[in-house]
């Protein structure tokens, strides 16, 4: 506590805390006496009769808790006593308050939960804040539960006798199960994000991508029969079945294909035992080459795409810039780097007046905002990259910002107002001070077609919620003016319909307590900076319901 200020004043301010943060203080002395409870710490500990009083030794308190069944009263006295004496169970609290650091989690009752944290100062003083964090425990059982059911469900999948394959929006493989491996004799990450055309050859590629279509957009489930030649040369029959599940904007289209092996070994012939099957149809298919286009060869279609697009890296790293160089080069761009400003300025000025075109600038995320906006400058596209993820994720992204489609151009448009929609309703409301970051976020969402504004303080994204009604807001909580907690608190005490809004808070990482004031602000979810295409999507999936663009459709209809 700080010299010159009186004793109660600082108390006033502690118990102000105590409300803004939902929870409780007690502050206690060297000599174990209570100097300050707040108020509120009898919603945590009903067992006390009274709040106690500056003086109170932190002995007599614990005696009282002990007296009432310990920390909440449901768990009994008789329970209490059964396991630890009072004095032994008294003096072990005492024992943790005088640890320098300390936190344990308490199960008040069978879904609530109060988190005590401890700290001894310097100066001889004690803290306990008290505050309920039930609501985050419910969301890390329900996260632990879904992660589970996930692991139950793949290994259920996976020990399926026959193969089971899933499509997403796009028709590529997002989900395939050993079975189905065996069936195409690839592994598993040689399947996943590809199309049938990738697999097959075009005129069996085209079927499957037309039923498939067929089954997405219609909600028909499909099947036939088919004789089958697989990828190495064996003939046998299958039965393929389509089904579609998910919700509009994110359909998936489930495949399963039994096959008659079994039967067929026993001596049968495919159409023999087909012939037989009413209500389906029999169709000849013939798999092989389905393995020609290997994980080699692929790449080697990507770089063909790639090939002769020139990239100009920008950082200071030396082993950034000599992996990131040699990385893209391998994909099959024209590659080339600059360690500053100055040497991109002057490489952007060679390539004009040769009349080269640069096709996009990639910047290190830790260079300054003075080289971000020199490259916004050029007019040529511009990328973002944090170096740790760069061996991941630098090529994948380079590609997909090279390989996007090209945005439609308005006349009308203001060619420095990226960020605001021209509609009236948008996807995506970021608010975001830092220049490089929303430079990330727009990177991020016109990559997944997202229509997206950008608030660069909370006042401003408070009024923008309001005018743009966003389906889904992506809340920095460092916000200037209002922060991110303040925001989001007043978009929930303005709204119409309480939580309609998704609000996923965009956290720094090991900063403790931002996620449980997150909650306490009414945000439904968190992120980590920085940040990642891959997470935003999971969150957009776990969030949204239907895809950019179709919402206008469907009202105008």
């Amino acid at each position: 506590m700080s010299e010159g200020t009186p004793l109660d004043i600082q108390l006033q301010c502690l118990d102000i805390v105590s409300e803004a943060i939902s929870g409780a203080f007690l502050v206690y002395d060297r000599n174990d006496a209570i100097v300050f409870a707040s108020p509120q710490i009898r919603n945590f500990l009903p067992a006390l009769p009274v709040v106690p009083a500056r003086g109170t030794r932190l002995r007599d308190l614990f005696g009282i808790l002990y007296d009432h069944g310990g920390y909440w009263p449901a768990q009994g006295e008789r329970s209490r006593r059964t396991t630890v004496s009072r004095e032994d169970w008294i003096a072990g609290e005492i024992a943790a308050l005088w640890k320098e650091r300390g936190e344990t989690i308490e199960q008040r009752a069978t879904d609530r939960w109060m988190s005590l944290t401890k700290r001894r100062l310097p100066s001889g003083f004690g803290v306990c804040i008290i505050r309920d964090v039930s609501e985050h425990r419910k969301r890390e059982e329900q996260w632990r539960a879904d992660l589970e059911r996930v692991q139950v469900t793949e290994e259920i999948l996976d020990n399926l006798p026959f193969p089971v394959m899933v499509k997403d929006r796009n028709l590529s493989y997002v989900a395939v199960n050993l079975a189905a491996s065996s069936l195409y004799s690839m592994a598993p990450e040689e399947i996943l994000g590809r199309s049938a055309r990738d697999l097959h050859m075009p005129e069996l590629a085209e079927r499957i991508e037309r039923t498939n279509r067929q089954v997405q957009e219609t909600g028909v489930p499909f099947h036939v029969a088919e004789s089958v030649i697989r990828p190495n040369g064996t003939k046998t029959a299958i039965i393929t079945r389509k089904f579609r599940v998910g919700k509009p904007g994110r359909y998936f289209v489930v495949t399963t294909m039994e096959d008659l092996s079994d039967v067929i070994g026993n001596g049968f012939q495919p159409e023999r035992v087909l012939a037989g099957i009413e209500g389906l149809d029999f169709v000849h298919s013939d798999m092989r080459g389905a393995a020609a286009k290997d994980a080699a060869s692929v790449a080697q279609d990507d770089a063909l795409a790639l090939a002769g697009r020139k990239v100009l890296l920008v950082t200071e790293d030396d082993l950034a810039e000599s992996e990131g160089v040699a990385l893209l080069v391998r994909s099959g761009l024209d590659a080339t780097a600059a360690r500053n400003s100055e040497e991109m300025r002057a490489i952007v000025e060679i390539a004009r007046q040769r009349n080269v075109s640069i096709d996009l600038i990639v910047i290190d995320g830790a260079m300054d905002i003075g080289c971000l906006e020199l490259a916004q400058a050029t007019g040529i596209d511009v990328l973002v990259f944090e170096v740790f993820q760069m061996e991941r994720d630098l090529v994948r992204d380079v590609a997909r910002q090279l390989t996007r489609p090209a945005p439609k151009n308005d006349t009308h448009a203001d060619a420095n107002d990226w960020q605001i929609s021209s509609d009236t309703t948008i996807d995506v409301l970021v608010a975001e001070d830092n220049k490089v970051n929303q430079i990330v976020f727009a990177q991020i969402l016109e990559g997944f077609g997202y229509r997206y504004a950008i608030a660069s303080d909370g006042e401003e994204a408070v009024r923008m919620w309001r005018e743009l009604n966003p389906r889904i807001v992506l809340m920095d909580i460092t916000l200037p003016g209002l922060n991110g907690f303040e925001a989001a608190s007043k978009i929930r005490e303005t709204e119409e319909i309480p939580g309609r809004t998704p609000i996923i808070g965009v956290l720094s990482p090991a900063v403790e307590g931002d996620r449980d004031a997150c909650w306490a602000a009414g945000m439904n979810d968190v992120v980590m900076k920085p940040l990642s295409p891959d997470i935003l999507e999971e969150k957009f999936r776990r969030y949204l319901t239907d895809v950019p663009g179709q919402r206008n459709q469907r009202d105008s209809g």
